[in-house]
C-alpha cells in the first residue's frame, strides 16, 4: 500500500512522491473522437468547484476521490498496475505514454486475488459486492455508472 501523500496540489513529482494522477477521456460519460473504456462514476471526479468538464489536464485532480484512491491503491511486486476500490467498485490504474496514471473501474475478476483476500480480511470490500461485478461484458462500458453500493 502506498501512503506517500503530495506535499501540494500542483502535485509536482519528486522521488518521494507517487507518480503523477490524472484521468483519461476515454473513461468520462462526455463526447471524446478517442476509443472509449469503461466510464467511470462521476462521484470519483467531483471536485469543491463542480464535476470533470472535458480537459483532464485542466481538471484539479488533487481534489478528488480518484486521486485519493490512487494514493491508497494496492499493487503486487512485478505489477505494473495498481488497484483500489470505493462503494463495491474495484478500480485499476495504469502508467500513460505522458508519465502520468489513470485510473477506471474493473470487474473484479480483474484484480489479483492477494490483493482481493486482503481487501476482504480488512473490510475494504465485501463478498457480496465482489460478486455482483465479478465480471462484465466487454461492451457494457456503462457498469459503474450511478453504482452506490452500500
Amino acid at each position: 500500500m502506498n501512503n506517500d501523500k503530495p506535499d501540494d496540489d500542483s502535485m509536482s513529482q519528486t522521488a518521494s512522491q507517487v507518480p503523477l494522477y490524472r484521468g483519461s477521456k476515454k473513461h468520462k460519460n462526455r463526447p471524446t473522437s478517442d476509443r472509449k473504456g469503461t466510464l467511470c462514476p462521476e462521484w470519483t471526479h467531483t471536485t469543491s468547484e463542480g464535476s470533470f468538464h472535458t480537459d483532464p489536464f485542466a481538471h484539479k485532480w488533487s481534489d478528488t476521490e480518484a486521486l485519493r484512491l490512487f494514493l491508497e491503491s494496492d499493487t503486487l511486486p512485478g505489477v505494473e498496475r495498481r488497484y483500489a476500490t470505493a462503494k463495491g467498485i474495484a478500480f485499476e490504474a495504469k502508467p500513460t505514454n505522458d508519465g502520468t496514471w489513470h485510473g477506471y473501474p474493473v470487474p473484479w475478476e480483474a484484480v489479483p486475488e492477494e490483493i482481493v483476500a486482503r481487501w476482504i480480511d480488512n473490510q475494504k470490500v465485501t463478498r457480496r459486492q465482489i460478486k455482483r461485478h465479478w465480471r462484465k461484458e466487454k461492451d457494457d462500458l456503462k457498469w459503474a455508472l450511478g453504482e452506490d453500493i452500500e
